[in-house]
Parts: structure tokens; C-alpha cells; sequence
């Protein structure tokens, strides 16, 4: 029986270390045709989607070392876009919300740098209600499916004051994120801490270089 147990082990380590892995570079490239590679390239998988559906979606990623599942994954990344594997090795990507059109746009920071994972809402300009949204890429890339027309653009990120753009077409372009501080005299001012807090007997005064003291009458 040992022997058995031994010999299965093996032959799970070898299957493991055969299965196909990916390492690639990709800059700017269309996930339509970096699935096209890896579905040509494929012993183990067959991939299945739709190239129209997806060649708006652009990707800079560098994959090292992984399983196609995985490397699909990380190609996806926070983009509108669904995976899902079969029992016999088929693997299918497409597109969340199908539309017609894709809104489309690149956030940058004050030095023109990409910003990653920068939030964009879509917003009603009538009455501000939200129809769409989506995350900036590793290249401050955003693709979202709209079908609404005229939207209200809103981009938040941490650190940086909300842009707003009112989008009537399908590529924004460029959108350009502000610090959100303030100097005064010559000191940047990014934030303060709360000096005072409640507690059971009152609310607890916190004064650099004095006892935190009560400033209710406690019993």
C-alpha cells in the first residue's frame, strides 16, 4: 500500500510539473488578441470568446509563470469581464455587460504617470443617478460598457480631488488627477488627527504635552 500511495504521488508531481505555464509581456495590447495567441499556443486548454466583444479592452501586465487560468485572470484584471473553465479543459471569456459601444479613456496623475485602480463611475446627468462604472487598469486604462449616450464622468482617487468629464463620445481621452492638499505659508497640508473622542464619562480632550483630561463633568 505505501508503495502505491508513493507511486501516486508521483505521477500528481509529474502531471503538475508538465502542465502548460505562461510568461508574457504585454503593453497596450488588445485582450482579443492576446487570448488569440494563447488559444493558438494552448496543449491544454481551448479558449472561447468573441474577438469584437473584447478588442476594446487593452492590457499592460507582465505575466511570469503561470497557469493559463491564472494568466487569464490577471489579464482581466478588474475589467468587466468574465472567465469560466469546463470539465474538459474549455475555457470561456466574455464580456459582462454586452453593448453596443465602450466608453474609453487613460487617468493620469499631476506628472502624467498612469494612475492603477483609479475608480470611474458613470453617471445620469438629468439627475446624477449612477448607470455604469468601472477601475483603471495597471495602465490607467478604463473600458466600460455604455449604451446610455451623453453620461457624466466621475474619477476618484485616493489623494486626488474628484475629476469629473462630461463624455458624449466613446474615447474621453486623456483625464489629468489633481493633489488634493492645500499650502499654506509654505506647509502642505494633507490631513489632521482628531484631538478629541467620546468615551463612557465624556468626551476625552487629547492636548500635546498635557494629560488627556475630561471635558464634561464626570461623576
Amino acid at each position: 500500500m505505501r508503495k502505491a500511495i508513493i507511486f501516486l504521488v508521483c505521477c500528481m508531481t509529474l502531471v503538475a510539473a508538465q502542465a502548460q505555464r505562461v510568461t508574457r509581456n504585454y503593453r497596450d495590447v488588445s485582450i482579443a488578441d492576446a487570448l488569440r495567441q494563447l488559444a493558438e499556443e494552448s496543449r491544454d486548454y481551448t479558449i472561447y470568446f468573441l474577438y469584437n466583444e473584447l478588442e476594446d479592452f487593452t492590457i499592460t501586465t507582465h505575466v511570469k509563470n503561470k497557469p493559463v487560468p491564472e494568466a487569464i485572470r490577471q489579464m482581466i484584471g478588474f475589467y468587466p469581464i468574465r472567465m469560466t473553465q469546463g470539465e474538459k479543459g474549455e475555457i470561456y471569456v466574455e464580456c459582462i455587460n454586452k453593448t453596443e459601444h465602450h466608453l474609453k479613456g487613460l487617468v493620469v496623475d499631476e506628472n502624467n504617470l498612469p494612475l492603477p485602480y483609479a475608480n470611474v463611475t458613470l453617471l445620469n446627468p438629468a439627475d446624477s443617478t449612477m448607470v455604469g462604472g468601472g477601475v483603471t487598469n495597471e495602465s490607467g486604462r478604463f473600458v466600460i460598457p455604455n449604451d446610455h449616450g451623453k453620461v457624466l464622468a466621475r474619477i476618484t482617487y485616493v489623494g486626488y480631488k474628484p475629476a469629473y468629464r462630461q463624455c458624449a463620445r466613446d474615447n474621453v481621452g486623456t483625464i489629468k488627477m489633481q493633489p488634493d492638499q492645500f499650502t499654506l505659508n509654505g506647509v502642505t497640508v494633507k490631513g489632521s488627527k482628531q484631538l478629541t473622542r467620546p468615551t463612557s464619562r465624556g468626551i476625552l480632550a487629547n492636548v500635546q504635552g498635557t494629560v488627556p483630561r475630561c471635558c464634561l463633568t464626570c461623576p
